[in-house]
């Protein structure tokens, strides 16, 4: 241990004296910032509006846990990545890998697997054969492809790029080439619900694409564009079908509805004394401690979604017997709606869509789980076109407040993160297997090993 007593001593001081001087805020304070968000606006553009009533409920853990199954199948996607290689001759590689898991468990469909190889080297020290076909093994289960990303069009963040096109590539490919099996369960009657890990749409990569840089101009490589056609037909073929899709994002990090909400109270107040940094602290704060005893009817009345028994994911806090939620709420004027409506030539060139531009809109609602000491927030997206309908809304509501209730981690989701990860033994050896590039190692690599800082 490199801290002695006496510098524990002081940073107790230093912790003491922070709680100290923060005041708690009332929860009526909080119920009065929490009105502003029926509808947001930033700039004179709508950011944030809500989908029907605006409400913050709860449900009783160890009622909801026991209600009975709307879904007869669970199907979840997940991918695992060797985070970006950079060698010494200026090669970037990055190896992604997505697999579906399934309750009931499926084997067949677990043993499906694509595998994306995506590359970029800044001139021909290296070379590197992209592939247009499916290279397919293990008896047609498994497939893979490379990709090259053409050495003008990237001055900076190679690393970033090179990452997000094999990780966007391998899990949209691969839903995509799942569906045929969603079509089957379908004509055979079934209920089906499918997770997501991560956002429903490609977020980093859709904002380079809508990004005017010079030195970043991966929105005239035909692979990227393809990855964004491939977002837009996994949700055309939910909003067809009528088939719950969902994000689970793990880690919510934006930071827009707090900046807007700031914004809106500085120009009507004339200050702003909002203390959160982020919008999961401010969401946080308001799922907390939820005024009110009622619990709505997506909570404990009627069927609910369940994917199977629990996993192995920590519980929710027992001591602590409630999950709090918010309505869903509708982020317009993001990339794809946006990008449809102007008609920017890289839609109308490049892009197609079934559905009206608004059905793209990205639509959410917070969870917020009790956990340890305090809790954890998760974010659940979805796109507007299924989601308008008040009976889906409920439907998917209820189902992942069912999947929070015996972990916090959805049970299908841990199985596909457990099939899709690629550990760091593996990392090593697939590093190994290029013996012909020496890889570009940092003091940070070399200290602190492979971080997955993707």
């Amino acid at each position: 241990m490199t801290l002695e007593p006496v510098h524990m001593k002081e940073i107790e001081e230093i912790a003491v004296g922070i709680d100290y001087s923060f005041t708690k805020r009332e929860t009526t304070d909080h119920l009065e910032i929490f009105k502003n968000l029926s509808e947001l606006k930033s700039g004179g553009k709508t950011l944030l509006k809500s989908a029907g009533p605006l409400f913050r409920s709860k449900v009783d853990i160890s009622k909801i846990s026991l209600l009975e199954d709307d879904f007869s199948i669970t199907y979840s996607s997940d991918s695992g990545s060797t985070n970006p290689i950079p060698f010494e001759s200026g090669l970037f590689l990055d190896i992604c890998h997505c697999a579906i898991a399934a309750t009931p468990t499926d084997l067949d469909i677990q043993r499906m697997r694509t595998i994306v190889c995506a590359g970029f080297t800044p001139g021909r020290s290296a070379s590197f054969q992209s592939s247009t076909d499916w290279k397919y093994f293990d008896d047609g289960y498994g497939r893979s492809k490379m990709i090259q990303i053409d050495s003008s069009l990237l001055k900076m963040r190679m690393a970033r790029m090179v990452h997000d096109m094999a990780i966007y590539a391998s899990e949209s490919e691969h839903i995509l080439w799942f569906q045929e099996e969603l079509k089957k369960e379908e004509e055979r009657d079934k209920n089906i619900f499918f997770m997501m890990d991560g956002p429903i749409y490609p977020k980093q990569l859709m904002y380079w694409m809508g990004t005017d840089s010079d030195d970043i101009l991966i929105r005239h490589d035909p692979s990227a564009q393809k990855v964004l056609q491939n977002y837009i037909n996994i949700m055309d073929f939910h909003m067809e079908h009528e088939i719950p899709v969902i994000g689970f994002v793990k880690n919510p990090a934006e930071t827009q509805v707090i900046n807007a909400l700031r914004e809106k109270i500085k120009s009507e107040h004339g200050f702003s004394d909002l203390p959160w940094a982020t919008d999961s602290q401010l969401f946080k704060a308001f799922l907390k401690n939820p005024d009110g005893k009622k619990e709505s009817a997506a909570g404990v009345s009627g069927k609910i979604g369940m994917s199977g028994a629990p996993g192995t994911s920590p519980k929710p806090d027992p001591q602590k017997k409630y999950l709090t939620y918010t309505n869903w709420f509708l982020q317009p004027n993001q990339f794809y709606e946006k990008e449809i409506k102007t008609g920017s030539p890289l839609i109308r060139e490049t892009l197609s869509h079934q559905f009206e531009p608004e059905d793209y809109t990205l639509s959410f609602f917070m969870i917020y789980v009790p956990f340890e000491s305090d809790g954890l927030l998760f974010k659940i997206e979805s796109p507007y076109g299924l989601i308008k309908n008040e009976e889906m809304r409920a439907k998917i509501t209820r189902k992942m407040l069912y999947e929070l209730s015996g972990g916090i981690i959805p049970f299908t989701l841990q199985k596909a993160d457990t099939v899709a990860k690629i550990g760091m033994d593996e990392k090593k050896e697939i590093k190994n297997l290029f013996a012909q590039e020496t890889v570009d190692r940092t003091y940070n690599n070399v200290r602190w090993g492979d971080l997955d800082e993707f």
